[in-house]
């Protein structure tokens, strides 16, 4: 029986490792993220390493309260903060993006956001569903 409750502390140490190590991935890849004439290009330096293990260290603490913490408002407030920092890091290259293509890629974005939000409303249509079966 101590296996059981061995592997239940292991997985939301997983989890929040897991999730903070993506952030760093992803931080270091804004770091190496350099405009170009054409666009952008990606250079890679002791900066984006150090980058992904800031990135990595400064999530752990959102991702563990996320986790762990019982307390709702401070689950919420770990939450807003990773959704900002996730929005942010997702607009952060349009800054290279050159003038006259912005309206193909928000046009893109919002094709995106309404095939997600199509998604979104299944899933939760499925849910429902599912959950009025086992009641």
């Amino acid at each position: 029986m101590k296996r059981d409750r061995a592997s239940d502390q292991l997985l939301p140490q997983i989890i929040v490792y897991g999730f903070a190590l993506s952030f760093g991935l992803i931080t270091a890849s804004l770091q190496a993220l350099h405009p170009r004439a054409g666009g952008f290009m990606l250079v890679f330096s002791w900066w984006t390493l150090l980058a992904f293990v800031a990135g990595a260290v400064a999530m752990v603490p959102c991702f563990h309260v996320i986790v762990f913490s019982e307390r709702k408002p401070l689950r919420r407030a770990a939450l807003t903060a990773v959704t900002l920092v996730g929005l942010g890091a997702f607009f952060y290259p349009l800054r290279m993006v050159p003038d006259e293509k912005y309206g193909a890629i928000f046009q893109g974005l919002a094709v995106a956001v309404f095939a997600l939000s199509i998604l979104a409303a299944l899933l939760f249509i499925l849910y429902r569903f599912f959950e009025k079966e086992t009641n």
